[in-house]
């Protein structure tokens, strides 16, 4: 159902969980990828693992202006124009708001926003008809969490920006958003070590008991599963959909 055979997509935060299962669920369905991130032994682990002639790697910051114009100055010269961008590339680190750097602060807005709207921005001119961007988001813009004030800040700016674009660019793109649950990554390792070593919790238990028992599925959302709802709102299957934010929580968020 999704043959995305001629198409052109871009990924940022290419390398990560979900950046890399999306890059390989385009891949399967046909598509163009064009993978976009600047964590070069990530970029190189891909590379090695992971062999198609679709499948093209670029070395970016997306939170540098001069860096994001001259690549799409390369997609330019080199691909049929842009179909779909998927601008999923982001950070997050825990803080409560009485310790939270400035620079935490700004290295979050910085790159979870201001890199989405370089990326967005010089690449309105090169999208083909029936294109989309589709911007990925988290649970967190929809339900308060501890540590993560700023997270939780820059993740509901995405859904207001989507939804601004989305009226700017139609109907020639769509412009939607996703909002994933707690993803199976190494980031819950990360995050239950910051909070039992700060005191907040004691245990593993009792931190994975915090967050499962707000699921009603019972279960983390893998990075394959965000993958699929990505390539599944790309397809013409959503061709009368813009925007809006899908969540694929597991039921944690029901709006």
């Amino acid at each position: 159902m999704n043959n995305f055979e001629s198409k052109v997509v871009i990924v940022t935060g290419g390398v990560g969980g979900i950046g890399k299962a999306t890059c390989e669920a385009f891949i399967n369905s046909k598509a163009t990828v064009l993978c976009v991130d600047n964590h070069k032994e990530r970029i190189e682990k891909f590379k090695s693992s992971y062999t198609s002639s679709n499948l093209f790697f670029f070395d970016l910051d997306i939170t540098k202006e001069k860096n994001v114009t001259e690549f799409y100055q390369n997609v330019k010269s080199k691909f049929n124009g842009v179909d779909h961008l998927i601008n999923n590339a982001g950070v997050a680190t825990l803080n409560l708001c009485k310790d939270l750097s400035v620079e935490e602060w700004d290295l979050v807005m910085s790159v979870n926003l201001r890199g989405m709207f370089l990326m967005t921005k010089h690449a309105i001119p090169l999208f083909n008809d029936n294109a989309s961007i589709l911007n990925i988001s988290s649970q967190a813009a929809r339900r308060a969490q501890r540590f993560t004030a700023h997270y939780n800040a820059s993740k509901m700016g995405v859904i207001g920006f989507t939804r601004a674009v989305a009226l700017e660019l139609a109907p020639k793109v769509r412009v939607n958003a996703i909002s994933p649950g707690t993803i199976g990554t190494e980031i819950i390792d990360n995050e239950i070590n910051w909070r039992i070593s700060r005191g907040y919790e004691k245990t593993r238990e009792e931190v994975e008991y915090d967050w499962l028992h707000r699921i009603p599925m019972g279960r983390y959302q893998m990075p394959e599963d965000i993958a699929k709802a990505i390539v599944g709102f790309c397809s013409d299957t959503f061709s009368e959909t813009t925007g809006e934010t899908l969540n694929v929580s597991g039921g944690a968020v029901m709006e």
